[in-house]
């Protein structure tokens, strides 16, 4: 059955993802939280104020459980602890992690250019670097003190061509794509030798304890990681077919569960290119901000189109009407809808539960 489980422990809900991994058909997750809804970022912050001050990773640590204590975590939905520095959004850390120039803000991380010329420039995995050191420290933290039903989450890498925006600005590399593609590509070689080093290293802390791997998207079975390319939006089918499709290639010959991250309608001209990629098992459509949601005429032709081909859609849904436009046309089985709506109390998922329990079976 569709179902929202309110209560089922976190091994039930880990064999119902690997279900889902493990066949396109497989159950239809439906993952929601309560909880209050106001932002925690500063005062995670405060055990991490200034890139320039070592953190407080083990206070970190405890008030990211706390934070988290606030929540119920329902349906298919795992506790997830992120691997955030304070409470900002830490995306593209190999950025870091090769010598960008890291600044923070109160919500995010971001990374000033140091690339001057790529033929100058080394891309390899130096333990000494400060980033790396204080990502391990965060991420062995989270693996020794986590509660048992609390997953930790493996840094956001993040994909070549976006980290290289941030190593070398964007405008500098979009013309390097146009003037020195071969010398792109061999980065893009080097980077990715990198990035599988990366990612066995963080997994290899993350498996001392836990089952599985876990990435910002979620958990699977194996080793997953969800792969993206949000430079992509800048450029056309040929250059992704040249400079992205290598990389889902070789990240795939990695993997072993790889969703990918569709972010914003301007990646929507390179979705046929993703489905023609066996190595994507999932696809997660992020409507991005202020643009249509996902039940909405713009996107359910394309989740519809990735279930034709074989693949998951993960979906969201902010109100309940949402909801139910998404349950009415997607197949049940194989999807994945996340609730987003603001929800402080279980009463107001009531009407969700309803709504599934009117929608029969998923198969």
């Amino acid at each position: 059955m569709i179902a929202i489980d309110l209560s089922q422990p976190l091994d039930r809900r880990l064999r119902r993802i690997a279900d889902w991994w493990g066949r396109a058909d497989g159950p239809c997750l439906i993952q929601a939280a309560i909880g209050p809804g106001e932002a925690r970022g500063p005062e995670l912050n405060a055990f991490w104020p200034e890139p320039n001050v070592e953190p407080d990773v083990e206070g970190l640590v405890a008030a990211q459980i706390r934070a988290s204590r606030r929540y119920t975590f329902l349906g298919d939905l795992p506790a997830y602890v992120g691997h955030s520095w304070g409470g900002r959004g830490t995306p593209m850390t190999m950025a870091a992690y090769l010598g960008g120039d890291v600044h923070f803000g109160e919500r995010t991380v971001w990374v000033d250019p140091v690339v001057d010329d790529w033929n100058d420039f080394a891309i390899a995995l130096d333990r000494r670097n400060p980033w790396l050191q204080r990502s391990i420290r965060l991420m062995e933290a989270h693996v020794r003190s986590l509660p048992d039903d609390m997953l930790p989450c493996t840094p956001d890498l993040g994909d070549a061509l976006t980290v290289f925006s941030l190593l070398r600005g964007t405008e500098r590399l979009l013309m390097d794509l146009i003037e020195q593609p071969e010398v792109i590509e061999r980065k893009m070689r080097e980077y990715l030798e990198v990035w599988i080093e990366a990612h066995r290293l963080f997994w290899d802390i993350y498996r001392r304890r836990f089952p599985g791997d876990c990435s910002y998207l979620g958990w699977a079975p194996g080793r997953t990681y969800i792969c993206q390319s949000d430079f992509s939006t800048m450029i056309s089918p040929e250059m992704f077919q040249r400079f992205v499709v290598p990389e889902i290639v070789r990240q795939g010959e990695y993997l072993e569960y790889m969703p990918w991250h569709l972010d914003g309608p301007e990646e929507i001209r390179h979705l046929d290119a993703l489905l023609e990629r066996p190595e994507i098992q999932a696809i997660q459509i992020q409507p991005g901000a202020n643009r249509p949601p996902c039940s909405s005429p713009l996107w359910l032709p394309h989740a519809r189109k990735i279930q034709d081909a074989g693949r998951r859609p993960i979906v969201y849904a902010n109100t309940l009407a949402e909801f139910e436009t998404l349950l009415d046309n997607l197949k049940p089985q194989g999807l994945s809808i996340g609730i987003m709506a603001p929800l402080t109390h279980t009463d107001q998922l009531q009407p969700y539960i309803d709504a599934v329990a009117a929608r029969g079976r998923d198969g």
